[in-house]
């Protein structure tokens, strides 16, 4: 009887799960064994296909990560500035560059936003970036 051949997008899928939650969690939500998981990284080494495709769900996961975590820092930003730009009174000169400095990094904000392709915020105003 032939040995089926193993699901290499599934271990590699286990393989990230395992590097972002720990061994334990990736089994649980993969459904196997802690063996099975230990096998898949021996594997690594020698099976090219898996190797390729641990690399690119590892890539695009952390990319996706990054990402969000770049999203919620930059909206926590402008908040921020906003409210400190808001609470700011009078027009001396020190005021207007305090202003002018804090819509010149909103730009650069923005920019950064477009460059990277993270695209619009959706945000609902409630606190957290969605």
């Amino acid at each position: 009887m032939a040995t089926p051949k193993r699901d290499n997008l599934r271990a590699a899928r286990a393989l990230v799960d395992a590097a972002l939650q720990g061994d334990a969690h990736a089994c649980a939500s993969h459904g196997i064994a802690l063996r099975t998981l230990q096998n898949y990284r021996k594997l690594l080494n020698t099976d090219e296909e898996l190797a390729r495709f641990y690399a690119e769900l590892s890539r695009t996961v952390t990319t996706q990560n990054w990402a969000n975590e770049l999203n919620l820092t930059l909206t926590v930003a402008i908040r921020k500035q906003g409210e400190m730009i808001r609470g700011i009174e009078g027009s001396s000169a020190d005021t207007i560059s305090a202003v002018t400095g804090a819509i010149k990094a909103l730009s650069e904000i923005a920019i950064t936003r477009d460059v990277l392709g993270a695209g619009e915020v959706n945000d609902a105003g409630d606190g957290d970036a969605d």
